[in-house]
């Protein structure tokens, strides 16, 4: 009864152990096994804010080019408008890249928790059936 209310507790808490905390590519992981790239997401928000700003830069340039008092060339307004739409589709392309590198980090690190935990099992199997003796506290194998 004691177990059950210690449980209930936790679970008000916001602390329930039969749920796991994290969850990389659809697996359950420890906390000690999730490295946070908050740097590399803090980069692509950088850059992709930096391309609406282009944005909004092309724009207010256009409106300027066509309301102003002094004659502009169409096609100079034009070619600037251009580069500075390639420029912001370049930022934005950064952005989305940073985004890539930390689901790749993340499935990356997913394949290295399942391969470990395939290792032990086949370790555990392999001890069970007397194929390879059984090893220390130390890693080392007793012979």
């Amino acid at each position: 009864m004691e177990e059950r209310n210690s449980r209930s507790a936790d679970v008000q808490h916001g602390r329930d152990e039969t749920q796991p905390a994290h969850s990389l590519a659809g697996v359950a992981v420890r906390e000690d096994d999730v490295e946070p790239a908050k740097a590399i997401r803090f980069i692509a928000i950088l850059f992709r804010g930096m391309a609406v700003l282009m944005i909004l830069l092309t724009v207010v340039q256009i409106i300027s080019g066509v309301t102003g008092t002094v004659e502009l060339s169409v096609g100079v307004l034009f070619a600037e408008a251009v580069r500075l739409l390639i420029f912001a589709g370049l930022l934005w392309g950064a952005g989305d890249l940073a985004v890539l590198a930390i689901k790749s980090h993340y499935d990356l690190r997913a394949t290295r928790i399942l391969a470990a935990r395939s290792e032990y099992m086949m370790r555990l199997a392999c001890v069970a059936n007397g194929v390879i003796p059984p090893q220390d506290g130390r890693g080392e194998r007793d012979t």
